[in-house]
């Protein structure tokens, strides 16, 4: 759950983006923050460029040496870093095209570059100009020194079944792009063949959608990852295994959706989505909200695939 990239240049775009013939991917930014016991009637896409403001003016505290009483104010000063960044947000360049995939935490000052051809993981600290390249394929458990990236990541072999009531909302424009929005009241239902364990969940989500087929890329044979990115980018990682279940659904026998009402469009890219999960035994509800902006397309050589000159490697 990164010296900060250049970041991306704010774009208005009034008409849906599609990708040309010279184009393999699109790049955009994102702000994702929870919000505890939300009103629903709430929960709609607000001014991106402000909140992405925001959220990029929370820095994670340096870490380094020192006694016993510098660690315990690091780790402190750390957590009220997560504790504003969950209200705040985490804003996070992202990068898909080709066999790639790239993203950047800035409040982290890291990024992390995916090549699923390569079968590679480079992370890169931002500020320190360092890099670490380790393989996807190494056994878990073996210390990369990559901070736990999920190479050599383990597999379950969950089963993953949704169920989807939806409305149409109609149509809006969001972040630049015309959309049209759903909602929608989920079941979810998770099952390990290998033990017969199965737990249920309920959810509601609202999404609003492009017309542009949403960037996928899997290294893992279609399986969802337990959440990309380090420190706060990690307790994402319940929301993040759901959207990327709907986006798999039809590419695994893993992954299934059945749908009532107007389908929701889960192949399309999503300009704002919340999905708000409750718990009975906790008496409360925690809604995931994610806004995207700065959308536009790039092409497969794209420079943020690569690794600056003025990096140095660690092993």
């Amino acid at each position: 759950m990164r010296r900060i990239c250049a970041a991306l240049a704010a774009l208005t775009i009034s008409v849906p983006l599609a990708a040309s013939a010279a184009t393999s991917g699109y790049a955009w930014d994102s702000v994702t923050r929870i919000a505890m016991n939300a009103d629903q009637s709430s929960l709609q896409p607000g001014d991106f460029n402000a909140d992405f403001s925001a959220a990029s003016a929370v820095q994670a505290p340096q870490q380094g040496g020192g006694g016993l009483f510098a660690q315990m104010h690091q780790a402190m000063a750390m957590g009220q870093t997560m504790g504003q960044m969950m209200q705040t947000g985490i804003a996070e360049h992202h990068y898909v095209a080709g066999t790639k995939e790239r993203t950047d935490e800035i409040s982290m000052q890291t990024a992390t570059i995916l090549d699923c051809s390569a079968r590679t993981i480079t992370t890169l600290d931002l500020k320190k100009k360092t890099y670490r390249v380790v393989s996807m394929d190494q056994p878990a458990g073996h210390d990369s020194g990559g901070g736990g990236n999920g190479s050599g990541r383990s597999d379950d072999d969950t089963h993953v079944a949704i169920t989807l009531k939806n409305a149409a909302l109609g149509p809006r424009d969001v972040g630049g792009q015309a959309t049209n929005g759903y909602r929608a009241d989920m079941t979810i239902v998770e099952t390990k063949p290998s033990t017969g364990e199965s737990h249920t969940q309920n959810a509601n989500m609202l999404g609003y959608y492009t017309g542009i087929s949403r960037p996928m890329m899997s290294c893992f044979g279609g399986a969802p990852a337990a959440g990309s990115g380090h420190g706060p980018g990690m307790m994402m990682g319940g929301y993040q295994r759901l959207m990327q279940a709907l986006a798999a659904s039809g590419m695994s026998s893993r992954f299934s959706v059945k749908q009532s009402g107007p389908s929701l469009p889960l192949n399309e890219f999503a300009m704002f989505d919340a999905v708000t999960f409750t718990s009975e035994q906790r008496g409360g509800a925690a809604t995931f909200v994610e806004e995207r902006g700065n959308l536009h397309a790039i092409g497969a050589n794209d420079p943020a695939f690569s690794i600056p000159s003025d990096f140095t490697q660690q092993q």
